[in-house]
């Protein structure tokens, strides 16, 4: 089969609102190119207000499988869609469509397992460990839910939407805890990001006063590829991990979810 995509490919869209700092298109493009598989993903800037139309179109267009779906889309797919998996039930998010063949679509949410990948691949498993966690939007919802399965042993959110946090933290148990911003993070061993601050190149959710070399920073946010937030957990000592860890341990799960691969 041809490296390049014939027009037999399989085709599958990243839409969100902007779109250009994305990283996944990248990665799955360069998969089926060294995979030889003839697929696509298609990076398309969908403004909130056309996003029912491209859900309408994407039910009928036949050569696709679905979409990845980043900010501000996830909470709002969730209406848009015929069914949600119970991972996208729980966060009210859904950062994945899967098209059937019939054209129903399906919502599905992988950041957080693909966050927690991401963390074990870099030898920092979350099991046991008492984390901070910025934004509790789609992705950080996502990650929250999948923290706490993963075995955190303290969850502490932080949302400019208090009710918001307090939802969250309700429905995912007595080790996750809505706070105020802390002076300090110094009793954390990991601190997230998962708000778009730093998008800008200059915004920091929080200065990370406190953090303790060891400890481990990661954000969502995939350009600039090391944020304000990451560099100053560098400065101080600890590990990092950029949003593209995130964005690249999900692709072999959204591949699965597209029948792409096995």
């Amino acid at each position: 089969m041809s490296n390049s995509p014939t027009a037999a490919a399989r085709l599958a869209y990243m839409i969100g609102h902007p779109i250009a700092h994305t990283a996944m298109p990248a990665g799955v493009n360069t998969w089926a190119h060294d995979s030889g598989i003839d697929a696509l993903m298609a990076p398309v800037d969908v403004p909130p207000g056309a996003l029912a139309g491209f859900v309408a179109a994407l039910r009928s267009t036949a050569n696709c499988d679905g979409a990845v779906v980043t900010a501000p889309h996830k909470v709002a797919l969730t209406a848009l869609v015929d069914d949600l998996t119970p991972a996208a039930r729980l966060v009210g998010a859904a950062n994945v469509v899967i098209r059937n063949t019939d054209g129903r679509l399906t919502g599905d949410n992988t950041d957080g397992a693909g966050f927690v990948a991401a963390l074990r691949e870099a030898g920092a498993d979350p099991s046991g460990r008492h984390a901070l966690l910025f934004g509790c939007g789609g992705a950080g919802a996502s990650i929250a839910a999948a923290l706490v399965a993963a075995g955190v042993a303290r969850l502490e959110l932080v949302d400019p939407d208090a009710a918001r946090a307090r939802t969250l933290a309700d429905a995912l148990g007595p080790s996750v805890q809505p706070v105020t911003v802390p002076e300090s993070v110094e009793a954390h061993d990991l601190v997230i990001n998962a708000t778009a601050i730093g998008l800008d190149g200059t915004s920091v959710v929080h200065p990370l006063t406190g953090l303790r070399p060891g400890a481990t920073a990661g954000d969502v946010v995939t350009k600039p590829p090391v944020t304000p937030f990451l560099r100053q957990a560098e400065v101080l000592g600890a590990r990092i991990q950029p949003g593209s860890a995130m964005a690249l341990a999900q692709i072999p799960l959204v591949l699965r979810l597209f029948g792409w691969i096995e």
